[in-house]
């Protein structure tokens, strides 16, 4: 007989770590785990467990999120981290804890929203959730960094110093750019971060060096500042890492970017649900938000 019961952090993480290495990716471990769901400056995740005689054979967590403009906040979750026992496949356990888990938290969201594989897709749809619509896709483009005009500045920037009071708002939905979720976001030594400025306009800039059968890759994670500034901005990224190939989310803010040379990589899926606040179609999503469907 199963027994469904709410996460207990002070004893369930290692198990629920060592359930979740069983299938999803091997960075899904102890520490990873804490520091996703409750060193999360949003709020600590809810969990539901599904259990058989005390062992634990599904795993559903809740993350809390948020999304800012103009002052004004929409608060969000995710669920995110599903995994059941393969020996437990196929019992109806996944939509349980999911729709379970989505009622016990009803009064602390107005949005639901996710980003399926292939795998699971077919069933939120099955449960009502809608694709998000609009431009959302992973690209590669190359840029010349030699046609650059030099008419701005780049400087390496700690995570610490990351702070957007002063920026320039974003005329859409974001993720709220709070000092706190900057700092926790991008605290991993992976992440290189830029600050930078152009004209009237200055911001921020994080990205990834990565490569790929000795190619060196420019990955752009989040790109915080005026739409208008981009493509200097890109140029001079480039340049100073040398290289001219570029790694990009493209949504409606990259619509500045306008590489010369580009091609789809995958297609990005969004799907949500419970749109209380009608944000969903106006949400311009950073590669940092579903990176790795975090």
């Amino acid at each position: 007989m199963l027994e469904f019961r709410e996460i207990d952090y002070a004893r369930d993480i290692p198990e629920i770590a060592d359930l979740l290495l069983t299938s999803l990716s091997d960075t899904n471990n102890k520490e990873h785990f804490i520091w996703k769901h409750i060193k999360n400056p949003f709020g600590k995740s809810y969990g539901l467990l599904a259990c058989d005689e005390g062992k634990i054979v599904g795993v559903r967590m809740f993350m809390f999120w948020e999304f800012a403009r103009d002052g004004k906040v929409v608060k969000a979750i995710r669920p995110v981290d599903t995994i059941t026992h393969p020996e437990y496949r196929g019992k109806g356990i996944f939509k349980k804890l999911t729709l379970d888990g989505l009622e016990k938290c009803r009064d602390r969201y107005d949005l639901i929203f996710n980003t399926p594989n292939n795998n699971s897709f077919p069933g939120y749809l099955k449960m009502g959730w809608q694709k998000s619509k609009g431009r959302l896709s992973y690209r590669f483009a190359v840029v010349f960094p030699l046609l650059s005009s030099k008419s701005y500045s780049l400087e390496t920037v700690k995570t610490e110093e990351l702070d957007v009071k002063a920026l320039f708002p974003s005329p859409k939905w974001t993720t709220n750019y709070t000092k706190e979720y900057l700092r926790w976001r991008y605290a991993a030594a992976v992440y290189k971060k830029a600050s930078f400025k152009y004209k009237q306009s200055s911001g921020y800039i994080i990205y990834k060096i990565k490569k790929v059968k000795g190619v060196k890759i420019l990955l752009l994670i989040d790109y915080i500042g005026r739409q208008e500034s981009l493509q200097e901005v890109i140029r001079g990224l480039a340049a100073k890492n040398n290289t001219c190939l570029i790694h990009y989310l493209d949504n409606n803010k990259m619509l500045a970017l306008r590489p010369v040379i580009s091609f789809k990589r995958q297609e990005s899926v969004v799907v949500y649900k419970e749109d209380q606040k009608e944000i969903t179609s106006h949400i311009l999503f950073s590669s940092g938000d579903l990176e790795g469907r975090l």
